[in-house]
């Protein structure tokens, strides 16, 4: 299993992705060359489709690249807003901008464009009214007595 990174001056990389994540992107990035940087690389594929795989660091690389395909290598930049556009206000809200760090890679794939895809999380539907009961606690069920209400006791002899 092997996956091919493409870098700089159309330069190659063969990796093995059966590893964790972080292991996957430090090798990388020393490999390439920006190993005692502070860049922030991520992979995308041909079409330009930003993997975000540092939001997986320790998940395995297989669950996100396949086997035999070309991925080129990405610098992901945070940039900060200090306004927003709606209301003027001050916040401090998080945007990346990615950069191909691949030279001329309009002409060695020409339907790249660099894009994420961003996947609407699952909202949780609360419990309206009633709260769910403790788990582990049950009530016990009432011990049915005797009619009597009498015990026998037996004598026993001493000897």
């Amino acid at each position: 299993m092997f996956i091919i990174v493409k870098y700089g001056q159309n330069e190659t990389l063969l990796c093995n992705p059966m590893c964790a994540i972080v292991n996957l992107l430090n090798s990388v990035k020393k490999r390439a060359g920006y190993g005692n940087s502070s860049v922030i690389v991520d992979l995308s594929d041909e079409t330009g489709l930003v993997k975000e795989l540092d939001l997986h660091k320790y998940d395995s690389a297989t669950k996100y690249l396949n086997s035999h395909e070309t991925y080129i290598l990405i610098q992901k930049e945070q940039l900060q807003d200090n306004l927003s556009v709606d209301s003027g206000s001050p916040i401090d809200s998080k945007n990346y901008q990615y950069t191909p760090l691949l030279e001329q890679y309009e002409n060695l794939f020409p339907n790249f464009k660099v894009h994420v895809d961003h996947i609407a999380t699952p909202k949780i539907k609360k419990r309206g009214g009633k709260s769910p009961s403790p788990a582990g606690r049950f009530t016990s069920k009432p011990k049915k007595s005797t009619e009597s209400g009498t015990s026998k006791k037996t004598s026993g002899k001493k000897k």
